[in-house]
């Protein structure tokens, strides 16, 4: 009779150790390559907040309109506490350090290194662009949010809130947490009143310091864009462009600072980018839906299924994106990493580690293509096909996580479901 290898724990003190070893020596190795004057324009973007930043201080208005405005007044806090302009950028990313490592830390204090461990590795193996872009904060906001959604639910709702005032997507994420219903549901109601408090606080107060005009640019800016040359859309056109010999697909700098595609059959993938984000945001109702059907589902339970809905509806929003920059791959990370520290069974474990794992390469072939392998990628005439052959999988493998995800929450938020619990034990039943 063959018995189970017993599992060895390690001391608290020593995972924290290792935890912090690994963080180290991944941002070290990062550091190092930022060295490299072929990556280094990595950091362009902070110059580019410096300088407006420095703009708004002398008084000038009409700046930075593509960020909403709670986001400027963030971006202003730092500037200002870091004493302006000649510390800058050293200033920004060690703030953008911290918050990485204080993300990793919430993880870690749940008693499972799992999901810290993740967090290191996913931010880790994207490289130094994590600090010198803004999607951190939001990212990091959204993970907190899915730390919390059981265990605080109205600072949750909060931190989506939060999210949504600084850079929009996390709305979306509101829906599935608002089941089975914020009446019947004190959980449920907690998280509503926290998203509205904060969220449609700082909107008001967009509102009343900016003006119309200005609080909504973000949403104008955004629609007025066309396809970059990393979205999911764009990705057929990218082949054709490196792996024919046809030089009519152009990518060139738009006036939105990216780098976006135009040619043939270009506007045919920015309305498919168009149906696509539509068929999201139909996605989030319809999972939502599920979710407040799904009446039998109960703690722990329903935390699962509404982090598995929380990853499918990032995760579309992802791969419909016409302006897929390197840095939102960010955002999935911390639906994931909250799905580690959960209480799941041995199938569901088994399925929540191959989105850990495809998230990981994810984040590993990103930094292959930003920023080790952009020049190749926007080669004039055609791209260099190795590179271009690391994008096409990045998005394959973005495409394949999105259908795996959900089809990982339909089966929580099925029929069944309030009958058959996600983990393997029974479950007695609790309140939402």
């Amino acid at each position: 009779m063959r018995h189970a290898a017993p599992r060895v724990h390690l001391p608290r003190t020593a995972v924290a150790g290792l935890l912090i070893a690994v963080f180290i020596l991944t941002r070290y190795v990062s550091y190092r390559f930022l060295e490299l004057e072929s990556v280094a324009f990595i950091a362009n973007d902070v110059s580019y907040y410096g300088y407006h930043l420095f703009r708004l201080d002398e008084g000038e208005t009409g700046v930075m309109v593509e960020y909403p405005v709670p986001a400027v007044w963030i971006l202003q806090a730092i500037y200002r506490l870091g004493g302006g302009w000649q510390t800058w950028t050293s200033v920004y990313a060690t703030v953008f350090v911290l918050l990485d490592a204080l993300v990793a830390i919430s993880f870690h204090r749940r008693d499972n290194a799992a999901g810290a461990l993740f967090w290191i590795l996913f931010t880790g193996l994207q490289g130094a662009i994590v600090w010198f872009r803004f999607d951190l904060i939001p990212a990091a906001l959204v993970a907190w949010a899915c730390l919390l959604l059981i265990r605080a639910p109205a600072v949750s709702g909060a931190l989506v809130g939060l999210g949504a005032a600084i850079k929009l997507w996390p709305a979306l994420l509101i829906a599935p947490m608002l089941t089975p219903h914020p009446w019947r549901s004190r959980s449920a109601r907690l998280r509503l009143i926290g998203f509205v408090v904060v969220g449609f606080g700082l909107a008001a107060a967009s509102l009343v310091s900016s003006g119309w005009d200005r609080s909504a640019s973000p949403i104008t800016w955004q629609s007025d864009r066309g396809l970059q040359i990393e979205s999911v859309p764009a990705t057929p056109l990218m082949v054709l462009r490196t792996f024919t010999a046809n030089p009519s697909w152009d990518v060139f700098l738009s006036p939105y600072n990216a780098l976006e595609l135009r040619g043939p059959h270009a506007d045919t993938m920015l309305l498919t980018s168009s149906v696509l984000t539509v068929l999201s945001v139909a996605a989030t109702g319809y999972l939502t839906l599920r979710l407040a059907r799904a009446r039998g589902l109960r703690g722990q339970d329903r935390e699962v299924a509404i982090l598995l809905a929380v990853l499918t509806i990032v995760l579309a929003t992802l791969i419909s994106n016409k302006t897929l920059s390197p840095q939102y791959v960010l955002w999935p990370g911390g639906p994931v990493a909250a799905l580690l520290v959960a209480p799941l069974d041995g199938g569901l474990r088994r399925h929540v580690h191959v989105q850990a794992a495809g998230m990981l390469l994810v984040a590993l072939l990103t930094q292959l293509t930003y920023p080790w392998g952009a020049y190749g990628i926007m080669a004039i005439p055609l791209g260099s096909g190795p590179e271009t052959s690391v994008l096409v999988l990045r998005n394959l493998l973005l495409v394949a996580l999105t259908g795996h995800s959900f089809v990982l929450t339909l089966r929580a938020t099925g029929r069944g479901a309030g009958n058959t619990p996600v983990r393997g034990r029974a479950s007695s039943p609790q309140p939402s």
